[in-house]
């Protein structure tokens, strides 16, 4: 009997293709989860500074803020001979592209590279690097010699706070080229590994950061192209970028009384601070007003213009800002008509105040204030005086053994000690120090120096240390002592004569008519100014705790600065010095409790030399903030309360003249009896 076979039917082609393609998609994701991730950010902006060397395949590499990719990568170079050297050459090009507008430091931070030859074991055959580095159009190159003292675990070629050569610039814009290149030359058969993954890296601290492509939504605005507005108070948003022309044009209707255009700048360090010069206003047809007025305000971080334009007639208007190469900077802006019969507009109402009122600094309680004062020249006289009478006290024939052996000589000690020799010593400390100045020469030199780094393409880190004293240099200042107040932990604050009354525009306008400059660069000096010199006042005022009552009339302030992290902004940065004495943590805590809450400075063009200080105090301020420095000095004498020893030489003195009076009357009285 057969057994009966049953055969399978052909596959259908349709179904084999199928599962072809069902393999191919399970490998491409197997794949996917076996390789590396590609780098998903690539950016030099603020909070973004490092750069870490990274490859995706041996023949793949690229620079990245993410450390990912291979671990390392090697090769051996067994064809390498002293005279047939390989020079091997890896370039490391950032991706993706630069998308920002970042403004980079002068310095290069740190740049570590782990490079080692495998068979090389006392770092014998380690070979020098060439770093070429490029930040867009600029070129910087270093020679690393190899370190013969490391060993493989160590392999590290580190440099640290490099000047980058930024001659074309210090504005790295979208798109431009950053990369890295690495040149070695192997001259025998070795194997070299280039470790990578957090071990190879550069760190570029960027000052300041943009999207101008977010901000500059006003392009394409030109004189020939404006952007129509159908009425001139609505906000508008842009920004110039290098030379680049922003216009726009806007109707005004009769019987206006005046116009005035409010435009903020956004803050942007000062050496790529476009002009805030007002706009060309041209009316079509003739008749563009001319000659406004401009307040110019420094207020949380931005720069406000006010221009005035008086009476302008009706018609089509045109209002152009022009920018300047190498410079960027955000603003908006908008106008507001004032009709006839309304009334004027703010810079009207400009007063010009701009004093600086001492005590926004003080801690603790300045109803319980109490004058001191040391010695002085009255006191001196008296104790003169005193000690003569003594001296002629002791020549005096007398036979009470108190007066001439007791209380002259006590009475004499409490005189020179504490009458004359102690005042002596406090006038002889109160002479000028070596390098020693007045407050109102430190901000004389406080507006050179800013002067100076406006002219100089004004880099923000030239002027933000503590009056602009910058780590390493000392600050020495002499000032004279009013009283103090006791604060809540057991210190006493400092009142001083030099921070009762500070006029800050007879400083600022005075320095200026003895320096002229242009318009735009004294709006920029005078708003920089008084942000400044507020600010060194203020931090001053504070520091001036000492653990004792100031007995003299005279304090010396010897510091020997330090650097600080910068409070403020990362454009306008300030206190970036510090008393070498107080600690960087308990510098950072003062700066927070004490930077104001708001600070405004306004400079109006009105006719008048004219500026306007506010601020609002900080809250968080208390004696718990301000740390106790040293190089505080008060001149006194040896001694306290030298009056309190005059006063008991003088009594003593009266005391024995006393009991010499009454001796004498006795003797008269017994003779007189004798005699009778």
């Amino acid at each position: 009997m057969e057994r009966a076979s049953a055969t399978r039917p052909p596959a259908r082609p349709e179904r084999t293709r199928a599962g072809r393609i069902a393999r191919l998609v399970l490998m491409c994701a197997l794949l996917g989860l076996l390789l590396p991730a590609p780098v998903a950010e690539a950016e030099l902006g603020v909070g973004e500074a490092t750069l870490n060397l990274t490859c995706l395949t041996e023949s793949s590499c690229l620079l990245g803020n993410e450390a990912t990719g291979l671990d390392s990568i090697s090769r051996q170079e067994s064809a390498a001979t002293p005279l047939n050297p390989v020079v091997v050459r890896l370039e490391f090009q950032m991706a993706p592209d630069q998308r920002q507008m970042s403004l980079l430091p002068p310095t290069l931070d740190e740049l570590v590279i782990d490079l080692i030859v495998r068979e090389d074991v006392g770092g014998l055959v380690a070979p020098d690097i060439v770093v070429d580095l490029r930040l867009g159009p600029s070129q910087n190159q270093w020679t690393i010699p190899a370190d013969t003292t490391l060993t493989q675990q160590q392999g590290r070629y580190h440099i640290e706070n490099e000047e980058l050569n930024l001659d074309r610039g210090r504005l790295l814009r979208p798109g431009n080229p950053v990369s890295l290149t690495l040149s070695f030359e192997i001259d025998q058969p070795v194997t070299w590994e280039l470790r990578l993954r957090s071990d190879s890296w550069l760190t570029l601290p960027v000052e300041w950061s943009a999207d101008v492509d977010s901000a500059n939504i006003d392009e394409p605005s030109s004189a020939g192209n404006p952007v129509v507005l159908e009425m001139v108070e609505q906000i508008q948003q842009g920004a110039l970028l290098d030379a680049d022309q922003d216009c726009y044009t806007f109707p005004i209707e009769d019987d206006v009384e005046a116009l005035t255009l409010y435009v903020s700048w956004k803050s942007v360090p000062l050496e790529i601070e476009q002009p805030h010069t007002p706009p060309e206003l041209i009316r079509e047809g003739g008749n563009s007003p001319r000659n406004p007025a401009v307040k110019t305000t420094y207020e949380g971080g931005e720069t406000v213009s006010e221009i005035r334009y008086d009476e302008p007639r009706k018609g089509e208007y045109l209002a152009c800002w022009t920018g300047l190469s190498n410079h960027f900077q955000a603003y908006s802006w908008f106008g507001r008509l004032s009709y006839e019969g309304i009334g004027s507009t703010s810079p009207s109402e400009f007063t010009g105040d701009a004093s600086w009122l001492s005590g926004q600094a003080h801690v603790g309680s300045s109803d319980e204030f109490q004058q001191f004062g040391g010695a002085g020249v009255f006191t001196l006289l008296l104790a003169l005086l005193g000690t003569g009478a003594a001296i002629s006290g002791l020549a005096f024939a007398s036979n009470n053994r108190w007066s001439k052996r007791v209380l002259i000589p006590l009475a004499l000690v409490l005189l020179v000690v504490g009458g004359i020799a102690s005042p002596i010593w406090a006038m002889t400390d109160e002479a000028p120090r070596a390098n020693e100045v007045l407050l109102d020469d430190l901000i004389e030199a406080r507006l050179a120096g800013i002067e100076r780094a406006g002219l100089d393409g004004g880099h923000a880190a030239a002027v933000s240390g503590m009056f602009g004293v910058k780590p390493g240099e000392n600050l020495r200042l002499r000032l004279h002592v009013v009283g103090a107040h006791p604060t809540d932990d057991g210190r006493w604050q400092v009142h001083v004569e030099e921070l009762e009354q500070v006029r800050l525009d007879d400083h600022v306008f005075g320095y200026l008519k003895d320096n002229p400059m242009t318009d735009i660069d004294k709006v920029r000096f005078i708003l920089a100014a008084g942000r400044l010199l507020t600010l060194d006042l203020l931090m001053l005022e504070a520091l001036l705790m000492v653990d004792e009552p100031p007995e003299g009339e005279l304090l010396h302030i010897d510091w020997s600065m330090a650097a600080a992290n910068g409070a403020g902004t990362a454009a306008d940065p300030v206190w970036t010095s510090r008393p070498d004495s107080i600690s960087l943590t308990d510098w950072t805590r003062l700066q927070n409790d004490l930077y104001p809450i708001l600070l405004t400075i306004s400079y109006c063009d009105c006719g008048i030399d004219g500026m306007e200080v506010s601020y609002m105090g900080n809250s968080r301020l208390d004696a718990g903030s301000v740390p106790s420095s040293e190089g505080i000095e008060v001149a006194d004498g040896f001694v306290a309360k030298e009056g309190m020893w005059v006063t008991g030489g003088i009594l003593l003195l009266l005391a024995a003249g006393g009991i010499e009076w009454y001796r004498l009357r006795q003797t008269q009285e017994l003779s007189e009896k004798m005699f009778r």
